[in-house]
């Protein structure tokens, strides 16, 4: 238990695990973060998901190498990361997904052409040639 109150550069391989995860995932966060905003320009509550996973990500693994590199103990980087987490998995499976399969819906009720009715028999039209006449005998 007293790992948890030690600085940092007692365990050096818990600090270098610590500032090179921080920066990796903070270079990806963003880089993702990047594609899905061109990728769902047209859907904003996926938009609106991604933003809910990113700042938590980006706040929490960006000041990660910071604390490592200025030797804070353990647990007050657990005190940034935990908190992070918990946001992300909230907005990932209570508070979003009802939104977006409300969206998907509406999104197949707009794209959805029902069939034409068969007990409704359209006018017919001429076609260029004429109409057809069946030959007489």
């Amino acid at each position: 238990m007293a790992f948890l109150f030690d600085p940092l550069d007692r365990n050096p391989d818990l600090f270098t695990l610590m500032w090179v995860s921080g920066l990796l995932l903070l270079v990806g966060s963003v880089v993702v973060y990047n594609i899905a905003q061109n990728r769902y320009r047209r859907y904003p509550t996926i938009l609106a998901l991604h933003e809910w996973v990113f700042w938590p990500v980006a706040i929490a693994w960006g000041i990660t190498p910071l604390l490592a590199v200025i030797h804070v103990p353990l647990l007050l980087l657990l005190l940034v990361q935990l908190p992070a987490l918990g946001v992300v998995l909230w907005a990932t499976f209570v508070k979003f997904p009802p939104l977006i399969a409300a969206a998907n819906d509406e999104i197949r009720r707009r794209r959805f052409v029902p069939p034409p009715r068969r007990e409704e028999r359209a006018r017919s039209r001429p076609t260029p040639a004429g109409r057809r006449r069946t030959h007489r005998r």
